[in-house]
């Protein structure tokens, strides 16, 4: 029997929230079933002044850190950088997966990565978002620079391997879809279905979402028994939502824009008939794993990782990016009814999104490495 390979996983975990780090706790938890890993994250992710008056720890886990998990990164001392490049040193591991997700933490995580490589350790980037979703010319320049400092690169979209690969035509560029988080509960069906149609808006509300076309469709409707639900946590202030809304006529809105834990996010999902991310653009989206794990079809744009995860006509839709106008008319014919026929695609389409797959590519990139050496 082959000895398990020695690993490395680095990025945020819980006690912080967010996406990327449920993504890597979901990740673990199927790795070190397969490896012997070492999982290193973040004493402190990022200075306090970036989150006046709130947290970026998830209030479930009540400041608790997991057990086998090293919190050593410091946003506010460059030299734990070394101090995680050493341990990993130390470790004996063969390869580090390093998560790749914004530009403020690309110095950092690109110097451990150097530092590793020159070790002889093999380093991947685990590609969440290969640029920040706001970038200009400048910070993508920087990236690119940055982002050269692995031996691979293991993403979720068609599109973003062919971005790396041109830029890397030498190097290793594996894909492998987003898996669905299945760590959500059953929901009790306390939130009710109500008029014609439910429609969910779910994630952190960033300008690149589109939440603004969907409430311009939702008034170019005019339909009081289509329901919006917006839950999700605001990057502006959330009045100045609530007010666009108004200004729209919009009585048919419920907004949650507040951090929501697990349990109300399953009747959110429950109650939804569509859920709909009419990004601008997108790397891919977390929230639509979301929509599958509740079998929910998914109004989505033709941009980024929703080409690879939505059939459209099968599992969801897939329109044009930036137009209320093509989101209006592309509601406004479904019914409660029709999209409840999606469940069976849907439920067929989910298997291909398992964290076995996920990990099974993290081996195929050790494998290939030791081929290679």
């Amino acid at each position: 029997m082959l000895d398990k390979p020695k690993i490395a996983l680095l990025g945020p975990i819980p006690p912080f929230r967010g996406g990327i780090s449920q993504y890597t706790f979901e990740l673990q938890k199927v790795l070190e079933n397969r490896s012997n890993l070492l999982t290193i994250s973040f004493h402190r992710q990022y200075p306090g002044f970036l989150y006046p008056g709130k947290t970026d720890l998830d209030p479930f886990y009540k400041g608790q850190k997991l057990e086998n998990v090293s919190y050593t990164i410091d946003a506010l001392d460059p030299f734990s950088l070394v101090k995680v490049a050493d341990s990993v040193l130390k470790s004996g591991c063969e390869l580090a997966i390093l998560s790749w997700w914004t530009l403020f933490w690309a110095p950092g995580f690109a110097f451990i990565s150097s530092r590793l490589r020159r070790s002889g350790i093999k380093t991947v980037f685990l590609c969440h978002n290969l640029f920040d979703h706001d970038s200009g010319f400048l910070k993508k320049f920087i990236t690119k620079i940055l982002i050269r400092n692995a031996d691979g690169y293991l993403v979720h979209s068609s599109e973003q391997k062919e971005i790396l690969s041109s830029i890397f035509p030498d190097k290793i560029i594996l894909q492998n879809p987003h898996p669905i988080y299945e760590q959500f509960p059953a929901p009790k069906g306390i939130l009710k279905p109500r008029g014609k149609l439910e429609l969910l808006f779910f994630g952190f509300i960033r300008p690149y979402k589109g939440l603004d076309l969907l409430l311009e469709a939702l008034a170019k409707l005019n339909d009081p028994e289509i329901y919006l639900t917006v839950v999700g946590e605001s990057w502006k202030d959330p009045e100045e939502l609530i007010s666009f809304s108004k200004k729209l006529g919009l009585n048919n809105v419920e907004f949650h824009l507040e951090y929501t834990d697990e349990s109300s996010v399953s009747e959110f999902f429950y109650r939804a008939d569509l859920v709909v991310l009419p990004y601008r653009s997108a790397t891919g989206s977390g929230v639509a794993t979301i929509a599958y794990h509740y079998e929910k079809p998914i109004l989505a744009t033709r941009v980024g990782g929703f080409l690879d995860t939505i059939i459209d006509g099968e599992t969801g839709f897939l329109i044009e990016p930036g137009s209320s106008d093509i989101i209006a008319e592309k509601i406004r014919p479904l019914s409660r009814k029709s999209l409840g026929k999606m469940k069976s695609s849907i439920r067929n389409f989910k298997r291909n999104f398992t964290w076995e797959s996920m990990v099974s590519k993290i081996i195929e990139f050790h494998s290939i490495f030791n081929k290679r050496s």
